[in-house]
This record gives structure tokens, C-alpha cells and sequence, in this order.
């Protein structure tokens, strides 16, 4: 059999073409071990070592608060969580291991695997699954090898030792979420941190949060911990010194009761918030553990609204304790002098209409004292006639009524001042002549909050006619107690009115609680002078049930009732507003609970006299 011959000459190009290829092979493998060595070393590098190293955050502890007494408001106190690292987790077998995290820590299987597919942080980081009890982080400690990728790690949550008694005020700390996490705001926030959602948590966040820390954890192919190579340590928030007393405080939560209402307290020389109570309240511990989603619908959908600070948020009809501001308004403007004289007949004739005061026999012949001390409607119809609507307004405005008092809360709701111009902006109508009488009296559109009265009072009582922002937090410390700012009192005005105007109504004022024939005599307290103004807000006109007992009239349906005022009436100090929703005539529901409060202020001040050997 004949073999076929090839010269060299044919089988040259063939090696020359197989060398190429080899060398060609061998110059890709060789690029390619010189871009991941050479230019790629140094990431590749980091890679391996975060195989066996992980990154865990260290959330920082939030700033304290405390009243002006020293005693806690708010701390913190050890909680645990359950956490996962996506690339410790068994791909093979993920399914069971999904039902058994989710039984342990009741929480849906669907979540969890939403935790482990997310994209943020990186799958060797520890994300956050949910906070857990000290049984659960026991059944996941016993089932921690049969669990790979599963964490457990203590951290500071918001406590509140005086439960719902400063809910309000405070407010509440709850999850960031992932929407939030996702804008540039929160760009410092990480799964699993709390913000703060209302109240002073909310204002001061920047510096109530604190800065977190970090450390470097070797771990073995178990995910264990072996050691810790890094750290940085977390820095707590910084503490807050409220003005809040905490006696005074639970003095005005006391005397509401059940009510729905609020209280507010004052400090005529500072502005300094004393108290500021709104009633219900929901203990703000219950909402930083977290709520579930039905307990969160329970909470919203709560018609007395619990969540609502009434006292900077609730806005209502100020009833005849609007009438301290029209009277002002009347000796301002020159329309009325202390000795000028209105005829009631217990009704004013307007416009082919009876416009009713409250006492239907009349109170006759009165001056302005009078119609003050027993808040004659007649009067102050009359008056509000005589001003017009627009000058009850621009007087009215300077005592803070119709704007926010700026007290360093959020949701502040400014009330509102009626004017011809308002009117024709917001409704598209004529101002009417009738609507000036309910004005005049605290009824109409006028709208106030319990804090902008207790405002305006201070600013009526202050000797010099004062007017300051509410202050709340008087002192920013670090953890260690140091003092790194303080906050002044911040006068933002002074009262046109002269001496002798503000005289003549706080002389009326006194009467109201001390006069024979005033209305708020169980307001009055031994041992401290007490001055103030009644009001009853109409709700709803009722003319069927006008004379009906309040206990047979709809709760919805009943008069707010409002006393607000000063104490001691010849050395003022302290001003206050209470307001009871639907509670009838405000020198049986509100004057009462002013007293309680006035009598713990008493209390207090004897305490701190007594302390410096002094007597009243």
C-alpha cells in the first residue's frame, strides 16, 4: 500500500499557523495574569479579604432628655435585633432555611428573602431583618449552625420613663424606611436606624442621633466571629434639657382626667414651656418597639386622634377669652374708655336679628370691667361693631394671635384671624356686618391654639407687656454632662398697649376668679392669687337643646370649654391655657383643672423657697 509523501515545503505554513495560535493563546493567558495581578491586585485583593472579614455597623445611642429638674424624660435602654449576610447563606437548601428564620422570628418568608435579593448594603454586610425578643435571640443563638448567615446583635433602643405622660411633647422614634433610605436625606441612614417622628425627637434629630461606629470582624467559613481587627466606636447623641417640669406636668395630666383636651403652662418672665399636656396620649414606648401594621390602622383611625399634640396642633373657637383681645383693641384705638357704658338686655337687635348673650335676663347698665368680670356678650357685640373686623385683627395679631408662636415643635398650627380680605381671598365673598358680632366674642371663623392663648396671656401679664417664644429646650450637653450651648429666652415683641390699658383688664382679669359676680371663682386657689378669662366655644347651635342638661346633650355636640390665665395675679410668673373639648361651660369643666395646676405650682414654689429659708 503506497503512503502519500508531503514535502516540508507544504507542511511549513501548517507549524507556522499552529505556532502563531499557540503563541497567541499564551499571550492573551499571559495579559490576563498581568490585568488581574498587576492592574486588578489590589481589588481583588480586598475581595479575598472581605471573604473572611465583615463589616458591622455600630448604631449610635440617641441623646438623652431631661426635665429642668434633672429628672429622665428619655434614655435608652438594650434591645435586640436579627440580622442576615446574604453571601453566608446556603444557596442550595434556602427554602428550608427560609421557613425555619421565618417560624423563629414570625416574620414572612416572602420579607426575608426580600432582605437577602436586595441590592444595598453589599451581600457580605449584615442587613437588618427585625427587632426580637430575648427568646427569640435564644432560639437563634441554640440553632446558630443550622442557620449560616444569621446574626444577633444588641443595640440601644428609645425608652421613655414617664410612658405617655410627655408623649405628646417628646413624640416617637420609629424605622427609617426603605423609601426614605433611597433619597438623599437620609443618605447617613442605614437600614434598622429609628429617626425621630414627632415631637422634640423630631426637631432635634440632628442632635439627638449621634454618629454611628464600626468594626472589622474576622469570621471562619461559618460565619462565626473569630475576632475583632478594627473599630470605631459609635458616639452618642447629645442630651437636651427641656424646660418641662415633670411634677407640674403630671399635676395638669391629673386634673384632665379621661377628657379630651389639653393644658399649657408658661413661664411669664422666659417663655419657658412648663407644661404641655394633650389628652389622650399614646405611650411613645409602645410605638419605638413597633407596632404591627394593625395596630398601626387602630392608632390612625382612632377618632379622638391620640397622635394629635392638641396644645400646638388643635385649633379651635377661643369663646370669651377672646375678649381680653378685643378689649385691647377697643382702648387702643380709642373706640371705648375704661368708664364707657353698654345697655344689656340679655339680647342686641342687629339687622332684623336678636344676637343672645348668655345671660338671658341681661346684666344692664356695664363697663368694661363688668363686661369682663361676667363676660357680658352685649358689651363686646357693641365693641366688635365699633372696631370692625380688620382692627380686631390687626390688634388681635399683636398679641400672637393667627400665626405660629414658633415653638420648637413640629405640626404648629397658626389658628385664624379673620379680615374682609381673607374672607374675599379663601371664600369668595363679602364680609357681613353679623359676622364681626361673632368675632367679637371668640366665636366665627376665629381659631386658636391652647399654647398661642397661653402665649398671648404671658405677653398680657409680663409687667413690661413681654412677649417671648415658647422655649422648650434650654440646654444642649454631651453625654458626659458638659454644657455646649445654651438657649436664651428670645423676646420676639412687645405689646403696643400702654401701661394703663393692660392695667385696667388685668385688674377685671383678677375679679373674673375673685369678684362676687365673676365666672371663674373655682379657679381661685389660697395662697396664690389666680386672674384669667372664661370662655365656652359653641360647636354646633343647638336651639332644641340649648337648656337641656350637658349630660343629655350629644358629647360631639357640647361647648368647648376654656379658662385661661395667670398666677400670682400681683407677681405673675406663670400663664396657662386649658382647654376641654366638649366639656361644657369653661368655669365648671376648665377653671377647676386650671386650680390643680396652679396649686402644684404653689406647692413647687414653696419647695423652692423653703430650700433658701425664704417665706411667701
Amino acid at each position: 500500500m503506497l503512503r502519500p509523501r508531503f514535502s516540508r515545503s507544504r507542511l511549513r505554513p501548517r507549524l507556522v499557523v499552529c505556532v502563531a495560535i499557540v503563541a497567541g493563546a499564551f499571550a492573551v493567558l499571559l495579559g490576563r495574569l498581568a490585568y488581574l495581578q498587576v492592574w486588578q491586585g489590589a481589588r481583588y485583593r480586598y475581595l479575598s479579604e472581605n471573604n473572611r472579614i465583615r463589616v458591622e455597623r455600630i448604631p449610635a445611642p440617641r441623646g438623652m432628655m431631661f426635665d429642668r429638674n434633672g429628672e429622665i424624660l428619655a434614655d435608652v435602654r438594650a434591645a435586640f435585633e436579627a440580622l442576615v449576610v446574604p453571601s453566608e447563606v446556603p444557596v442550595e437548601g434556602l427554602d428550608p432555611w427560609l421557613d425555619r428564620v421565618s417560624e423563629i422570628l414570625g416574620m414572612p418568608s416572602a420579607d426575608i428573602r426580600s432582605a437577602l435579593e436586595g441590592s444595598r448594603p453589599a451581600r457580605w454586610e449584615p442587613r437588618f431583618l427585625s427587632r426580637i425578643t430575648r427568646a427569640q435571640m435564644a432560639r437563634l443563638e441554640a440553632h446558630r449552625l443550622e442557620l449560616p448567615g444569621m446574626l444577633v446583635r444588641a443595640r440601644p433602643v428609645r425608652h421613655y420613663p414617664q410612658g405617655p405622660l410627655f408623649g405628646a411633647v417628646l413624640g416617637y422614634v420609629g424605622e427609617v424606611s426603605a423609601r426614605e433610605l433611597g433619597s438623599d436625606a437620609f443618605a447617613e441612614y442605614a437600614a434598622g436606624d429609628v429617626i425621630g417622628r414627632a415631637g422634640v425627637e423630631r426637631t432635634w434629630e440632628a442632635t439627638l442621633r449621634g454618629t454611628p461606629g464600626g468594626q472589622q470582624v474576622e469570621v471562619d467559613v461559618r460565619g462565626r466571629e473569630l475576632r475583632v481587627l478594627a473599630e470605631r466606636p459609635a458616639k452618642a447623641g447629645r442630651n437636651l434639657i427641656l424646660s418641662l417640669e415633670r411634677r407640674l406636668q403630671q399635676a395638669a395630666r391629673e386634673a384632665l382626667g379621661d377628657r379630651v383636651g389639653a393644658v399649657a403652662v408658661v413661664d411669664v418672665r422666659t417663655g419657658d414651656v412648663l407644661a404641655l399636656v394633650t389628652s389622650p396620649s399614646l405611650d411613645p414606648n409602645e410605638l419605638a418597639r413597633g407596632v404591627s401594621a394593625q395596630r398601626w390602622q387602630e392608632i390612625v383611625s382612632d377618632p379622638l386622634h391620640p397622635l394629635q399634640n392638641r396644645a400646638v396642633a388643635g385649633q379651635y373657637p377661643p369663646g370669651s377669652t377672646f375678649k381680653v383681645a378685643v378689649a385691647l383693641a377697643g382702648l387702643a384705638e380709642g373706640v371705648i374708655t375704661p368708664r364707657t357704658r353698654v345697655y344689656c338686655s340679655g339680647a342686641y337687635r342687629f339687622a332684623g336679628r336678636d344676637y343672645r348673650c348668655w345671660k338671658k335676663a341681661g346684666h344692664g347698665w356695664v363697663d368694661l370691667e363688668r363686661a369682663l368680670i361676667e363676660s357680658c356678650d352685649v358689651y363686646f357685640y357693641q365693641l366688635g361693631l365699633d372696631l370692625g373686623v380688620d382692627q380686631i385683627a390687626r390688634w388681635a395679631s399683636e398679641l400672637g394671635f393667627g400665626k405660629e408662636t414658633g415653638v420648637d415643635l413640629p405640626g404648629e398650627r397658626p389658628g385664624l384671624l379673620p379680615t374682609r380680605a381673607w374672607k374675599r381671598r379663601s371664600r369668595g365673598k363679602p364680609w357681613y356686618a353679623g359676622e364681626t358680632l361673632s368675632v367679637a366674642i371668640g366665636q366665627g371663623y376665629v381659631l386658636t391654639t391652647p399654647l398661642q392663648m397661653a402665649a398671648a396671656m404671658a405677653a398680657v401679664a409680663h409687667p413690661q407687656g413681654v412677649r417671648f417664644r415658647p422655649r422648650l429646650v434650654t440646654r444642649i450637653e454631651d453625654p458626659a454632662g458638659r454644657v455646649l450651648h445654651a438657649l436664651p429666652p428670645e423676646e420676639v415683641g412687645r405689646l403696643p398697649f400702654s401701661l394703663a390699658q393692660l392695667s385696667r383688664v388685668r385688674k377685671a382679669l383678677r375679679q373674673v376668679v375673685a369678684g362676687a359676680h365673676g365666672t371663674a371663682r373655682r379657679a381661685d386657689v389660697e395662697g396664690l392669687p389666680v386672674a384669667g378669662k372664661t370662655g365656652t366655644a359653641q360647636v354646633v347651635k343647638l336651639p332644641s337643646e340649648r337648656n337641656l342638661p350637658i349630660e343629655q346633650i350629644p358629647w360631639e355636640h357640647r361647648d368647648h370649654a376654656w379658662f385661661t390665665g395667670y398666677a400670682p395675679a400681683d407677681d405673675p410668673r406663670i400663664s396657662f391655657a386649658v382647654l376641654v373639648e366638649h366639656g361644657g361651660h369653661g368655669g365648671s369643666a376648665a377653671a377647676p383643672v386650671a386650680a390643680r395646676v396652679v396649686e402644684a405650682y404653689r406647692d413647687l414654689l414653696r419647695e423652692g423657697l423653703a430650700a433658701r429659708g425664704e417665706q411667701r
